[in-house]
């Protein structure tokens, strides 16, 4: 073989690689963008969304995932219904209230079985249960379902009601006050900060509302091979994130400075242990009997109408491995 068969088999190999790699570039920048916005700062509860920003999930189907950090200023309906994001995170109990008054979402991928709400006390043995904390100061989102649910369950009477907030000083000086919180995050704070305490969870008292992603009616009628796409990137995220969960430690505990390494690993073991479904491939299911308990509990203190169709907050086909 002559040199010039040479020059020329290099020369078409570095012309066919520069059409590969252009190729590959234009395909990169083509990919469809996905926003997922979170409704509160980074923390381990939306692992798996980051994990699938971090891994690049869902680039062999075309789109590119990005994580938006919430905060008290955000709020994840109204801003995905009016196409700020193609993507939110809410609680289904939200989901189905928004419904209600017009907002065309639709949840459609539950990531943690329950939302992990927890009433926090200062520890004490005389508390036995819910009954127990009658006639105490609490610190709620004053009018939220959960909490008149609970209260009207509970028959919990002679409450002072005061809006919650993230300042632990009210709580420490108060011994008589309840405080409502995430299980994952709130009482592991107080025992940093050196307040003993305990808690009840609303998932033990009946309350248990999906925490969901939710999208629009549009979306999911216009494209839904995107949905699908994302669906199984962000399943894909969550077992990725269980089956090595410091992997996007370091990520989380520099956007939120609020939560500390041990609070970071102790929600995480919460979470792997009772909120996200042990069959890895399940994660992001729902079922229609959850739906339907949780639209009867609402119902139940007014604040859906007797009419109310609850299938019309959720779409559950849409996720790999769910079912029709």
């Amino acid at each position: 073989m002559t040199a010039t068969f040479f020059r020329r088999t290099a020369l078409a190999m570095a012309l066919v690689a520069t059409s590969l790699g252009a190729a590959l570039t234009a395909a990169a920048q083509e990919a469809k963008p996905v926003r997922i916005l979170t409704n509160w700062f980074a923390q381990p509860d939306q692992a798996g969304y980051w994990q699938a920003q971090q891994d690049k999930l869902g680039a062999e189907a075309g789109i590119r995932i990005s994580v938006l950090q919430g905060g008290p200023k955000i709020q994840t309906i109204p801003q995905v219904a009016s196409g700020q994001a193609e993507f939110g995170i809410g609680n289904a109990d939200d989901v189905m209230l928004a419904r209600l008054r017009g907002a065309p979402v639709r949840a459609v991928f539950a990531h943690l079985d329950h939302v992990p709400y927890a009433l926090v006390y200062h520890a004490d043995p005389a508390v036995k249960g819910i009954a127990d904390l009658q006639g105490r100061t609490f610190a709620v989102n004053i009018g939220n379902a959960y909490w008149e649910w609970t209260k009207k369950q509970y028959k919990l009477a002679n409450t002072r009601e005061i809006p919650v907030s993230g300042d632990l000083s009210l709580f420490r000086n108060d011994a008589r006050m309840v405080q409502q919180g995430y299980s994952l995050y709130l009482p592991a704070r107080m025992e940093e900060a050196g307040i003993a305490v305990q808690s009840i969870s609303l998932a033990s008292l009946g309350y248990r509302p999906y925490n969901v992603l939710f999208t629009t009616d549009e979306m999911i009628q216009k494209n839904p091979a995107l949905v699908k796409a994302t669906l199984a990137a962000v399943q894909k995220g969550w077992s990725n994130f269980v089956h090595n969960p410091s992997g996007i430690k370091p990520m989380l505990l520099e956007m939120n400075k609020q939560i500390s390494p041990a609070v970071y690993d102790a929600a995480n073991k919460e979470m792997i242990e009772k909120l996200i479904s042990h069959d890895l491939g399940k994660i992001g299911c729902m079922n229609d009997a959850r739906w339907t308990e949780l639209a009867t509990q609402l119902r139940s203190v007014a604040f859906l109408p007797a009419n109310f169709n609850e299938k019309q907050a959720y779409d559950r086909t849409l996720v790999p491995g769910c079912g029709s």
